[in-house]
């Protein structure tokens, strides 16, 4: 029983008006001893009979769009499918069958939603996800490049960016438009068509990437290296970083996706000309694909595992010379790309930097800085060249889009290197 006092019924005793300390309130019956309240903000019984009579309205609105009856904010919604991938990425980490499942969380793709969670939040936490259409999904590109510009410099996070990068633009819009769909299978937006807007990034400009004179360069300086150091750990280091080269410029994977590698993600197998190659297992920031590097990679991944095994081959000798000097692991050393104690490499650019400062290579010709990312951009392009893989595939291979190939690279391909191709 109400502790109120109740002031009338309405539409035939569909909504019951009563006060509460004063101010008027409206409950409407929905059905199996289920009611919906909701506080009208007023003193005054005429403006609560009128919003009261709104409400009931509503909800009837709300009932035959297949609506819930409570407004679920974008916020709420939002935070409901961080949860669920965050759940989907603890479960696919517990499973050994993760490429065979659909699109799996991995790691990468789950720290990009949360920091992008952050802009969405801000923007648009408080409104229904049913208002999100085309007009507010348009807005929210000039209120993201206003976003720092509008914040006092001491606010500002460490390592921001002032005006946010195209792609970074296209990345945040994909993300909304993934949460509204998700929203929509499951009930949240009613019979609702999902908006249509979205935001592809224009004028992109790709990493710089190596010209195959400049490749070829970057390799003898590394033998030259290799050569001149006899201490066993840096040897070790720069016999890395010259296959980490040669297995990223032949296979297109990404800088990432390299470091996480371990020895069983990749596995030998002789395709149908009878030659050996390898099937890279990869897992990251799009999900879990294979990856098949060109051919001429086979040697460069052997030496890999060759060096991994007398590694720990001489682990184990000394670990029975010095048992309390046993190093400490991550993962087992299971790490196909592992420093020279067994453990997960980090980063190998200083490295790589100090390679390209040696034969005065650091920037391309327009002064962008080179990066080992510069060799996804060059397998791609290489491989477009040649003219003998078909586009869909060297972006499934790439994990990547077809679309992004196209702006990116096809259109960046000199007549020079187009050369043999417009030749006929």
């Amino acid at each position: 029983m109400l502790d109120t006092e109740v002031v009338e019924e309405l539409e035939n005793g569909k909504i019951l008006l009563f006060l509460r300390r004063g101010i008027y309130q409206a409950r409407v019956y929905m059905g199996n001893k289920k009611y919906i309240y909701k506080t009208l903000k007023t003193r005054d019984v005429d403006v609560a009979r009128k919003s009261a009579v709104k409400f009931y309205y509503n909800i009837e609105f709300r009932k035959e769009e297949s609506l819930p009856l409570q407004k679920i904010t974008f916020g709420k919604v939002l935070r409901e499918y961080i949860a669920y991938r965050q759940k989907d990425y603890e479960q696919n980490k517990q499973s050994n069958n993760s490429l065979i499942r659909n699109n799996p969380t991995s790691i990468h793709m789950l720290r990009q939603i949360k920091r992008v969670s952050k802009f969405w939040l801000e923007y648009c936490s408080n409104i229904s996800i049913e208002k999100i259409d085309n007009s507010k999904l348009q807005e929210y590109i000039q209120w993201r490049r206003d976003y720092y510009h509008k914040m006092p410099v001491e606010n500002r996070p460490r390592n921001y960016k002032i005006n946010p990068a195209e792609k970074t633009l296209e990345w945040e819009m994909t993300l909304a438009k993934t949460v509204i769909k998700w929203a929509t299978e499951k009930g949240y937006r009613g019979n609702l068509p999902r908006p249509t807007y979205m935001y592809w990034a224009k004028g992109s400009n790709p990493r710089p990437t190596f010209t195959l004179t400049e490749y070829k360069k970057v390799i003898v300086q590394m033998r030259r290296r290799i050569k001149q150091e006899d201490n066993p750990r840096f040897k070790y280091s720069r016999e890395l970083l010259r296959d980490y080269f040669l297995i990223l410029a032949n296979s297109g994977i990404r800088v990432g996706e390299a470091n996480n590698l371990k020895e069983s993600d990749i596995e030998m197998f002789v395709d149908r000309a009878g030659r050996k190659n390898w099937e890279i297992k990869v897992n990251g920031k799009t999900g879990q694909r294979i990856v098949i590097p060109r051919q001429n990679s086979f040697r460069y991944i052997e030496r890999v595992f060759e060096r991994n095994q007398i590694r720990k081959e001489e682990e184990k000798i000394q670990e029975r010379i010095m048992p309390s000097h046993r190093r400490i692991m991550d993962n087992k050393g299971e790490w196909f790309f592992s420093m020279y104690d067994g453990n997960r490499i980090i980063t190998l650019i200083d490295q790589f930097q100090d390679v390209l400062k040696e034969i005065d290579m650091l920037r391309d010709n327009k002064g962008q800085r080179y990066s080992l990312y510069s060799l996804r951009h060059f397998y791609a392009i290489q491989l477009l060249k040649k003219n003998k893989v078909d586009i869909h595939t060297i972006a499934k291979n790439m994990g990547t889009r077809v679309e992004m190939l196209q702006d990116y690279y096809v259109k960046n391909l000199t007549t020079r290197e187009m050369a043999t191709q417009l030749g006929g």
